[in-house]
């Protein structure tokens, strides 16, 4: 190739050119070194190295001299016969036309980026804000300003989203029933999945047959138990397992007790005596065998199965419609209203609304302990966080997710035959969609499960009649009845008694097949158990509250001795349930809504010509809803009028009030579409001046044409048939503590049937005349079916 040139340290003068020995000021490429460093004094010889050298190096080339294939970054001082090499930035020194043509495209496509970015934004800034619309994009003078308007309005943002955003998730130490717990529910919600239940349906009749989903329930359940459910129908068997489920999760109960208003936990200790003398060997010793009678019938537990399982999915679906909850009704006597719940050896601090006797009731006392047990707090919220926040309607992640909800329609003076009334006519409070998912009441609607409680009050009756009735609701004879398929109507409630002793007379034993539990050990097992805890005065210093079969203590067990019956139930009929259906599960998904004839009675609305129940657990809970029921029927009105008087009670504080001798309402109901085949009145009784004087005659015409002309009226009072009966609101009872009592008196009247009395199309008149007293209160009419 071409000479060589050689590189040198030069001489002390700092080094240059001699001959074609290309010199540095220094150089790594030094004179021989002395052992310490320094240059030897007798070497003046340069030390040269020799390197090719082509071509000037203009930084475009991707040839390496020495130097640089060195690492060598001295200078170059002088250089003859070549051109000085221009300087290039190392960003633009390209080895090949391809590396350039990539940083050209790089280039460019930040140049276009820049100017999309800068578009952008000068169009989204002209646009005009509005909050309606739901921009959030500022103006762009407020760019740079504003940062704590904006900081603020993200966090209303973040507390109105129904998803809680947990900086920190804390640890939870769960029991072991809540690990069971959890297991079930997400075992439950794969099997859901995989058996095609889930996702839920967008619509589900009335009737809707709940054995698909107690089946899936009751097969999660059995294989978590490793079959050993299904494997037996032993009586015993299922006995020894509630006993054990029981037995071994008590903590989990004992919270579970804890009164809703209890922040605190004030009656732990209490309670926690009183859950240990209650034993389950006492409570499920009544229940009968699984073929028995009187055991829970198949269907009825099915569908109270069922319903907890539906809701269930809903809540582990987190989307769509959430089904409704599992709805108790309540009916009894003092007791159950809650009348001397305040006897007990524990104080009760002021402001607790225990204080309030329904709040103090089992009723009460169950709908929580069942909610809690069902779905304990720490349960629930680990299904909202694994789930990504379940919100349904008004639910919020901190509130209180219902399974079950319980009214109490129990009222002293009242008794099975009231119960009867409300039950056969639906008279319940009406269906309110704001409160499906609420914690806050009842939301309404007729119950699925009946707790008939009188017999703990002795305000019962002959069971013989209670099943006739129960055998009544279920198969109902009603023309309206027969216009709908089965599964558009929502069946009749389930029936459970619940009585303190046995009731011999009666010999209930063998004539009765109404599931019956009996209160009365457990009762008296948890107070005795009171006796050995210390008195407590009273906080207030008022007289311990009389009336009541038993006291507070009475009030938990009973709410205990249900839940366990109901539990008992449960488990022994998931040891005879089937396997999934997946043509039932087919079936159940094909269902679609579609319009039922006006004739068809859906189970729901009541099967009345005309009806109301006045006061706060009625159709009416204001005077102005009882003028919107009456106004249409009126034909004449002589001093009758909706009123509200809390002097007689807050159960009674509203109705249809009378004032003065001769006061006179009719009513016509003109072409009527359903037979009138039962009257029911309730009346307010009381033993206060201002009203115990008073009676009403009530007369009651059916199969007539009043509304068709004088002829046709004349003609049909030929072929009309007349009732008439009088009531009166004295009440022959003794005042207590000095003050008035007040009764809700309810009287029932079959009607004769006769020709024209059923036949569609006739004409009904009800004439109501204050005979005696200056005032009488009507709480209830009820002409139905």
């Amino acid at each position: 190739s071409e000479g060589m040139v050689g590189i040198g340290t030069g001489h002390a003068a700092g080094g240059g050119m001699t001959g074609n020995t290309l010199t540095n000021r220094s150089s790594r490429f030094g004179s021989a070194l002395t052992p310490n460093g320094a240059p030897s004094a007798n070497d003046n010889r340069p030390l040269t190295k020799t390197v090719p050298l082509r071509r000037p190096h203009d930084g475009s080339s991707g040839y390496r001299t020495a130097y640089e294939a060195d690492g060598d970054d001295l200078s170059v001082k002088s250089n003859p016969g070549l051109s000085p090499p221009r300087y290039v930035l190392p960003c633009f020194r390209f080895r090949n036309k391809k590396s350039a043509a990539m940083a050209i495209l790089a280039t460019a496509a930040v140049f276009v980026s820049v100017c999309s970015a800068f578009i952008a934004y000068r169009h989204l800034s002209s646009i005009t804000l509005s909050p309606s619309a739901g921009h959030f994009l500022p103006p762009p003078r407020k760019w740079g300003a504003g940062r704590e308007s904006r900081k603020l309005a993200r966090k209303e943002r973040r507390a109105s989203s129904p998803v809680k955003i947990e900086s920190k998730v804390k640890s939870v130490n769960y029991s072991v029933y809540e690990k069971d717990l959890l297991n079930f529910l997400f075992s439950l919600r794969a099997e859901g999945i995989k058996s095609s239940i889930l996702p839920l349906n967008g619509y589900d009749p009335l009737g809707q047959d709940m054995g698909t989903y107690t089946a899936l329930g009751c097969s999660v359940f059995n294989k978590l138990n490793n079959n050993q459910n299904s494997q037996t129908t032993s009586n015993t068997f299922h006995k020894n397992q509630i006993i054990a489920i029981w037995s071994s999760h008590l903590s989990s109960i004992l919270e579970a007790s804890r009164h809703a208003d209890d922040n605190a936990f004030t009656h732990k200790n209490w309670t926690s005596a009183l859950l240990k003398v209650l034993s389950p060997y006492t409570v499920l010793e009544h229940i009968p065998s699984d073929n028995s009678d009187r055991a829970m019938d198949t269907k009825d537990v099915d569908r109270i199965i069922g319903i907890l399982v539906r809701r269930f999915l809903g809540l582990l679906e987190n989307r769509g419609t959430m089904p409704p909850p599992l709805r108790i009704a309540v009916f009894g006597g003092p007791t159950v209203e809650g009348k001397g719940c305040r006897r007990a050896r524990v104080g009760m601090p002021p402001g607790f609304i225990m204080a309030n006797p329904a709040f103090c009731a089992f009723p009460y006392r169950l709908e929580h302990f069942l909610n809690a047990i069902l779905l304990p707090k720490n349960v629930l919220q680990q299904l909202r966080r694994t789930l990504a926040g379940i919100s349904h309607g008004n639910v919020t992640p901190n509130e209180e997710f219902r399974l079950v909800e319980v009214i109490n329609l129990g009222e002293e003076g009242t008794d099975s035959d009231y119960s009867d009334a409300i039950t056969r006519n639906r008279m319940y409070p009406p269906l309110s969609e704001a409160q499906m998912s609420s914690s806050n009441g009842y939301s309404g609607g007729p119950p699925d499960l009946v707790i008939d409680a009188y017999g703990i009050d002795d305000y019962g009756r002959e069971t013989t009649e209670l099943y006739s009735f129960y055998d009544a609701l279920r198969h109902p004879s009603s023309d309206a009845s027969k216009e709908c398929l089965t599964e558009y109507r929502k069946p009749p409630p389930v029936i459970v008694r619940a009585v303190l002793e046995e009731d011999a007379s009666s010999q209930w034993k063998d004539t009765s097949s109404i599931f019956t539990i009996l209160l009365g050990d457990a009762v008296d097992d948890v107070e005795e158990g009171e006796m050995s805890l210390p008195d407590i005065q009273n906080p207030d210093s008022k007289e311990t509250e009389s009336g009541g079969a038993f006291g507070m203590a009475g009030q938990v067990a009973s709410s205990w001795t249900i839940a366990l019956n109901l539990a008992y139930a449960a488990i022994s009929h998931c040891g005879s349930a089937g396997q999934i259906s997946q043509q039932a599960v087919q079936k159940m998904r094909n269902t679609v809504h579609h319009d039922v004839s006006g004739r068809c009675d859906n189970g729901v609305d009541p099967p009345c010509l005309f009806s109301f129940l006045a006061g706060p657990k009625g159709t009416a809970p204001r005077p102005s809803a009882i003028a919107s029921n009456l106004m249409p029927y009126i034909v004449e009105n002589t001093g009758w009028q909706p009123e509200s008087d809390m002097s007689t009670g807050f159960a009674r504080k509203t109705g249809l009030v009378g004032t003065g001798v001769g006061a006179t309402m009719t009513l016509l109901f003109r072409n009527v579409t359903r037979p009138a085949r039962r009257f029911d009145v309730i009346t307010l009784r009381s033993t206060s001046e201002a009203w115990k004087d008073g009676s009403v005659q009530f007369f009651l015409v059916t199969g007539g044409y009043f509304s068709h002309g004088n002829k046709a009226a004349e003609e049909s009072a030929k072929v009309a048939k007349e009732t008439s009966f009088e009531i009166s609101a004295e009440l022959i009872a003794d005042r207590i503590g000095g003050e008035d009592r007040h009764i809700s008196y309810h009287f029932g009247l079959d009607l004769v049937e006769g020709v024209d009395a059923g036949r569609l199309g006739t004409d009904v008149l009800l004439r109501m005349i204050l005979t005696k007293g200056s005032r009488f209160k009507i709480l209830g009419l009820m002409l139905c079916e």
